[in-house]
């Protein structure tokens, strides 16, 4: 009985209390990897509980956003509030608000105010759990938008002119209308920022996710931070500059917030690897603070662009250990523009991954477009895309069309600083099974290769075409002779004795060719010239 009105007054007092949000620096928040749930978790029935998550100034919401191995799976996840003396108040289900692909958002209303908050997965789902950041919060009320203007708050404003070489706008990763009004139009500094997510998988679902748990979960009015950046190097616009940010507690004001999409600290990351940020994303961080610096007149330095963790009052270990290192880098290559400098913006090839087969002696051609983002002007026959690791050497994937071994294709046409270039080449599947990967870069011949120290990059080692040549299939191996077909046959051979020669699937003149006839034949031609399109797995590097 004492426990049960000790829970009460909790009760009581939560619903009494005036509280305030949580700030965004001090969510109490735990990465859990799937594996993890049956070894750390306590096992009550159909039922694996978590250890409590400890609050400092109360919770009323848990919040969840998991990566699940079967992409059809909602798992079933509750959460329920103690109080400081370890009473536990109801179990509540949580209800998921954003599924797509992997990514799953989900949240639990507790009915109190929790000292400490619990969450519980079904055993039937641990297995389907990859990962699970978990939070608890007192959430930010929905936003009331002005009676006068409507339709101010969801209405999208134009990523500016001056950044649209560089930046994704939202609508390129389907962004949710915002609900923010307040506005904040007089940058003068920045943070840096990690989103404690994985960095693989699809980039604008990732995004939805992110903005999902945000808004879902914390109450936000949107996405927290001003700007994105992926692993490949590409930039992508979050909550409009015209709105205040929701990234660093009580240093809001005038602050952009621009964040690494991954994980980077020395502990707390699972398995979202890398740990340590590529050169792509710092040098595309950089290429932005730079021209965030010119438009609002910010003198880039350790004061206007810090780290979150650098702010007054932070109690985060925010960017991590591994990108705060490399904060120098973001202030240094923010300077001056360089002349010879290239950003990825799209491909006709898949992204590399794993090795992707292309029968031996075939060609497949495609485009891999670049953005300038130097100073010099592209033109054709002085800039191309040549081979590195090492560079200028002869590619063993090089086609009939290229210029030389070393060169695969110069730009279609000029290219002003802003502009996108085209460059136009295919592969050939060497001879010799096997696999054959090749790195690229662009190079301003006779000038600089864009990965020389002082240009803009990218690095030699990130744009890439990889290519497994693959024996021809001859079809199934000849039986032997079975001589003459019987007369029960009426004449004709049985299917085992099929005219095959030369393996290639042919008949000799007035032979069966099976029960697909003519069909089968145009069927195996095509299937062995790759009709449907052969691919070549390009990994590209992007700014």
């Amino acid at each position: 009985m004492g426990r049960t009105i000790a829970f009460l007054l909790v009760l009581v007092v939560g619903c009494t209390e005036d509280l305030r949000p949580t700030d965004g620096d001090a969510v109490p928040e735990r990465v859990i990897a799937g594996e993890e749930i049956p070894r750390t978790f306590a096992r009550e029935g159909d039922w694996y509980v978590s250890p409590p998550l400890e609050t400092a100034s109360g919770a009323t919401r848990a919040g969840f956003l998991l990566t699940v191995a079967d992409e059809r799976a909602v798992p079933v996840l509750e959460a329920r509030g103690l109080d400081a003396a370890g009473v536990a108040g109801p179990w509540v289900r949580a209800e998921h608000t954003f599924a797509e692909g992997s990514q799953r958002v989900a949240r639990a209303d507790l009915g109190l105010v929790a000292s400490s908050v619990e969450m519980r997965v079904h055993s039937g789902d641990v297995d389907r759990v990859l990962d699970v950041l978990f939070s608890a919060v007192v959430p930010v009320p929905e936003a009331v938008r002005p009676t006068e203007t409507p339709e101010v708050a969801g209405r999208a404003e134009a990523l500016r002119g001056e950044l649209a070489d560089l930046v994704n706008d939202r609508a390129s990763w389907g962004a949710r209308s915002t609900g923010c009004t307040s506005s904040d139009p007089d940058k003068y500094r920045m943070a840096i920022h990690h989103t404690v997510t994985p960095s693989s998988g699809d980039i604008p679902t990732r995004l939805r996710g992110i903005q999902s748990f945000h808004m879902d979960t914390r109450g936000w009015c949107d996405i927290g931070y001003h700007f994105l950046v992926s692993l490949d190097g590409q930039v992508w616009e979050g909550r409009e500059l015209r709105f205040l940010g929701t990234h660093v507690a009580s240093n809001n004001t005038g602050n952009i917030g621009i964040s690494f999409i991954g994980c980077f600290h020395s502990s707390g990351c699972n398995d979202w690897t890398p740990f340590t940020p590529p050169d792509a994303m710092v040098g595309s961080a950089a290429t932005l603070v730079g021209r965030l610096g010119g438009l609002y007149g910010i003198d880039v330095n350790a004061t206007t662009v810090k780290g979150h963790r650098d702010h007054s009052g932070a109690s985060t270990s925010c960017p991590g250990d591994h990108l705060h290192a490399r904060l120098d880098e973001i202030r240094s290559g923010a300077g001056t523009p360089v002349d010879y400098a290239a950003a990825f913006v799209s491909q006709s090839f898949p992204l590399a991954r794993d090795p992707y087969p292309l029968p031996a002696g075939t060609e497949d051609e495609g485009v891999i477009e670049m953005r300038n983002v130097g100073a010099a002007t592209w033109k054709p026959g002085e800039t191309f895309l040549g081979t590195t690791e090492p560079r200028d050497g002869e590619s063993p994937i090089a086609a009939s069309g290229w210029i030389a071994p070393n060169r695969p294709a110069t730009v279609e046409r000029e290219v002003p600083p802003g502009e996108t270039g085209r460059f136009v080449f295919s592969v050939r599947a060497p001879d010799l099974p096997g696999d054959y990967p090749q790195y690229f870069n662009l190079v301003q011949e006779g000038v600089a290769w864009f990965g020389d120290p002082g240009e803009g990059g990218p690095p030699d080692d990130q744009l890439q075409v990889r290519v497994t040549s693959t024996a021809w299939d001859a079809g199934p191996a000849a039986e032997p002779d079975a001589g003459p077909a019987t007369p029960d046959a009426g004449g004709v051979p049985d299917r085992a004795e099929a005219h095959v020669d030369d393996g290639c699937g042919c008949s000799a003149p007035g032979s069966s060719t099976g029960p697909l006839g003519g069909l089968g034949l145009l069927l195996f031609a095509l299937a062995g010239l790759g009709i449907g399109r052969r691919r070549v797995i390009l990994g590209a590097w992007r700014r």
